[in-house]
């Protein structure tokens, strides 16, 4: 018997959502390819003096979190939505970890010691440990990280995912389809994030580059963004969820 030639017929709709994507969420696209380009471009502008173990482990940090964003974008570009989320977790912890080596430098070992026993602190306590605008601020950051464990870990999000109902059957989708709502909604989680991630790495820019000026401009297109998700759901003006550099 002959097997069907699955992996190229994935990749062939992979293909055709990432055409219906560029196309149907144009918006969503250009604001995060905006956020991602500003991003990268801070690397060449952040000064090469200051080597010591905080600063090589918040900079690898940050490299880091570039590819896992690059990876989430172009996952939900083609389709996999649900699969694009899993690595926001992990960007996650990097932000925590970024903010963290901030307020305790000393700890940079825990980051550049590969022994399981220097392991960087849970997310809980680096949590708990940095500096937040508010309780309401860290409750909220908490709330966000329970939330992406549901597609970290197996859960009921992942399984109803692939659940659609026709009648009185239950249909088990197999492979891709175009859903603009939920890469809207993969965009809104990205553009928050990405958001945030810009606020770190602008601590590190001096602030005399004009790197800034452009940080402002994206960062209000990213606001501008986020608002319109949250009223288009019902849920109002948004209230920005950006920890900004005050999180230091």
């Amino acid at each position: 018997m002959q097997t069907r030639d699955y992996w190229r017929g994935l990749e062939v709709d992979a293909t055709r959502i990432a055409q219906r994507t560029q196309s149907e969420c144009e918006r969503e696209l250009n604001v995060l390819a905006s956020a991602f380009n500003l991003y990268s471009e801070a690397f060449a502008r952040i000064p090469e003096s200051g080597n010591g173990e905080a600063t090589i482990a918040r900079l690898a940090i940050l490299s880091q979190s570039l590819n896992s964003f690059h990876v989430m974008i172009s996952s939900a570009v083609r389709g996999f939505y649900v699969q694009s989320l899993v690595p926001l977790r992990d960007a996650y912890e990097n932000w925590l970890s970024f903010w963290y080596l901030a307020k305790f430098p000393e700890e940079a070992f825990r980051w550049l010691d590969p022994t399981w026993e220097m392991r960087p602190p849970k997310a809980e306590t680096m949590l708990k440990s940095i500096d937040h605008p508010s309780k309401q601020s860290q409750s909220k950051l908490r709330d966000f990280y329970t939330e992406l464990n549901r597609f970290a870990h197996t859960d009921p999000a992942v399984v109803l995912s692939r659940l659609e109902r026709q009648g009185d059957k239950t249909m088990i989708g197999v492979g891709i389809r175009f859903d603009p709502e939920h890469f809207q909604a993969c965009a809104y989680a990205f553009s928050l994030w990405i958001g945030n991630f810009l606020d770190a790495v602008s601590s590190v820019v001096p602030q005399a580059d004009a790197w800034h000026d452009n940080h402002k401009a994206v960062g209000e297109e990213i606001l501008s963004l986020i608002e319109e998700y949250n009223v288009n759901r019902g849920a109002g003006p948004a209230q920005s969820n950006h920890q900004e550099s005050d999180a230091g």
